[in-house]
């Protein structure tokens, strides 16, 4: 029976992993960030290493990867949104053959793959168009392939970890503490070190000409412009993504509390803790966070962020699921019973999601509603450091007819809005007073306005008034205005 139900069981966890990335694909828009990762990515190639280059934070794997994802299938958004699940599906291949090297039962890993098939945070990033997902998958891979040299230290293995670790930190700077723990770990271990170290070395000289552009574009303008939103990390933030990497960070009602009861499970009941095989894993998914943490204290600029360690969710989830499958029968079953109730609600609540702001429906209804007779340009103002982006490439993908990023409620038969969008542009604006015209909109939001006055009150005191009703989208976090103005 035994030899039925776990090929099924698998089955249905691969499954239910892959259906819930596929749910609500195309459900959000695009945010500014992955606006960014699309327009870079159309660029020719010169124009992408060069853009990469002036954007400095990230490494360019990501833009290479997507600009011949687009090639192939274009730039819709339920393809854009495809090249991160892809990369999360990828994951289960490591896993499967990770569990295997640990000994971790089909059951443990059956578990953990339903508990990152539904978990908030990981679902997020798995239809996120940045490289957070292809850190995850090349982060595993890297973990899969040390464990394999920790079993068997042979040159063959050390040269396809080598290879493996040179496109992860050309995915991203955090990547660089994997490899790092790599290195600790075999130090703690007593374990030879000088052959790991020539192997990293391809890896840094390889990174080396990125890192020298990179910094001198960093040293000529600084962090501030793209880390200085970035505070330093307070000891409540750090204990927050324990919450976030529990999956209980959507989950106010139990937050904390959940938390803490499930690293107590772990750490008390799981029974391989002592063992050698586990301790590498153990490392990956505790360490990254203080380390993060601690750094961001003493740098200059703070690099704190929690989607940056999204690799750590895996390494947790394999060893929290081995320990709950490893309990006592009276212990394990309702605890497995809880973690079904917590999928559910996880998924509600990914129905529900409403972590992005509809940035496309907002554009359209703003250039649908403007009078068609209208004549002469007409200016959006975004009084707020980061609307006017998306709305200027939303109105450029309809001024271009490009309208693949566009969600489900665009069609090619509303010609006349692109033809009324040519008028439109998006202008950043930093405060109230470079707002001027006769006829404009003026965009703001509730969370980054702070005046006792709306924008919209301000300009009615200098005899504007409005010259239509307002249009508005919220998302979990904040709520968008835009208000057609006409002054004297």
């Amino acid at each position: 029976m035994r030899r039925v139900l776990t090929p099924l069981s698998t089955v249905a966890a691969i499954a239910v992993f892959i259906a819930m990335r596929l749910w609500r694909l195309d459900g959000m828009a695009l945010d500014g960030d992955e606006i960014f990762s699309l327009e870079l990515a159309r660029h020719d190639w010169h124009g992408l290493f060069q853009s990469a280059v002036q954007d400095a934070i990230h490494p360019p794997l990501l833009y290479i990867l997507l600009k011949p994802w687009i090639a192939l299938g274009g730039d819709s958004l339920l393809w854009l949104r495809l090249f991160p699940v892809t990369a999360s599906v990828l994951c289960l291949i490591p896993l499967f053959y990770l569990c295997r090297n640990l000994k971790i039962s089909p059951a443990a890993r059956n578990l953990a793959i339903v508990i990152v098939a539904v978990h908030p945070y990981a679902l997020y990033y798995a239809q996120h168009v940045r490289m957070y997902e292809l850190l995850m998958f090349l982060g595993l891979l890297s973990a899969w392939r040390f464990q394999v040299y920790l079993d068997q230290s042979s040159r063959r293995n050390l040269a396809i970890l080598a290879v493996i670790n040179v496109f992860l930190v050309y995915t991203q700077y955090y990547a660089w503490c994997i490899v790092g723990l790599e290195f600790v770990y075999l130090l703690w271990c007593r374990r030879q070190v000088l052959p790991f170290l020539a192997s990293a070395l391809p890896a840094a000289l390889l990174f080396a000409p990125w890192a020298y552009a990179a910094g001198q574009v960093l040293h000529q303008r600084g962090l501030a412009q793209n880390l200085g939103w970035i505070q330093k990390p307070t000891f409540g933030e750090l204990n927050w993504f324990w919450v976030d990497l529990t999956g209980f960070s959507e989950f106010q009602s139990i937050g904390m509390r959940g938390t803490i009861a499930i690293l107590l499970i772990f750490l008390i009941a799981y029974r391989r803790a002592k063992e050698p095989d586990v301790h590498w894993l153990m490392l990956l998914w505790i360490a990254p966070a203080p380390l993060a943490f601690i750094a961001s204290q003493y740098l200059p600029q703070s690099i704190w962020g929690h989607r940056h360690l999204l690799f750590a969710i895996w390494p947790f989830a394999i060893l929290l699921a081995d320990s709950v499958v490893r309990m006592p029968r009276w212990f394990s079953i309702p605890v497995i019973a809880l973690t079904g109730v917590w999928a559910v609600h996880a998924a509600q609540f990914h129905a529900t999601d409403n972590r992005k702001l509809a940035y496309d429906t907002l554009t359209w209804n703003m250039v649908d509603s403007s009078p068609r007779n209208a004549t002469g340009r007409i200016p959006v103002y975004a009084i707020d450091p980061y609307l006017h982006y998306p709305i200027g490439f939303y109105l450029d993908a309809l001024k271009t007819h490009r309208l693949g990023p566009f969600g489900p409620m665009i069609n090619d038969t509303t010609s006349y809005v692109e033809e009324k969008a040519q008028r439109f542009d998006s202008i950043k604006t930093d405060t109230i007073d470079q707002v001027k015209g006769s006829y404009f909109w003026v965009g703001y939001t509730d969370q980054s306005w702070h005046d006792p006055k709306t924008p919209v009150q301000i300009l009615e005191a200098r005899g504007c008034h409005t010259a239509g009703p307002e249009i508005s989208e919220r998302d979990s976090f904040h709520r968008v205005i835009l208000v057609p103005m006409e002054c004297p």
